[in-house]
C-alpha cells in the first residue's frame, strides 16, 4: 500500500504543472510559459488560465489579453516584469 502511494504522489508531483516560470506580483501567483517565437504567453493567473499576445511597446516586452472582464497586461524589460489591470496601477513581480 505505501509503495501505490509514492507511486501516486510522485506522478502526482511530475504531471500536475505545465508551467516553466513562475513570479509573485503583489498578492497574484503567476505561472507561465512563453511560446517558441516569443510571440505568446500562456499563464495561470492565481488558478485562472489566460492567453496573452505580443503588443507594440516602447520598450521591453509586452503581453496583453484578458482574465475575468479585465484587460491583463505583463510587460517585461530585462529581468523585470510588471503587472497592470485596466492599464491602471503597476505592480512590480519578483520572478522566483
Amino acid at each position: 500500500m505505501k509503495k501505490l502511494f509514492v507511486i501516486f504522489a510522485l506522478c502526482l508531483t511530475a504531471c500536475g504543472n505545465d508551467y516553466e516560470n513562475m513570479m509573485q506580483c503583489d498578492t497574484y501567483d503567476v505561472q507561465y510559459n512563453m511560446s517558441d517565437d516569443g510571440e505568446a504567453l500562456d499563464a495561470l493567473v492565481n488558478g485562472q488560465k489566460v492567453s496573452l499576445q505580443i503588443a507594440i511597446s516602447a520598450s521591453g516586452v509586452r503581453y496583453v489579453g484578458e482574465l475575468g472582464g479585465e484587460l491583463l497586461t505583463l510587460w517585461n524589460h530585462g529581468s523585470d516584469w510588471i503587472m497592470f489591470f485596466n492599464e491602471d496601477t503597476p505592480i512590480e513581480c519578483s520572478v522566483k
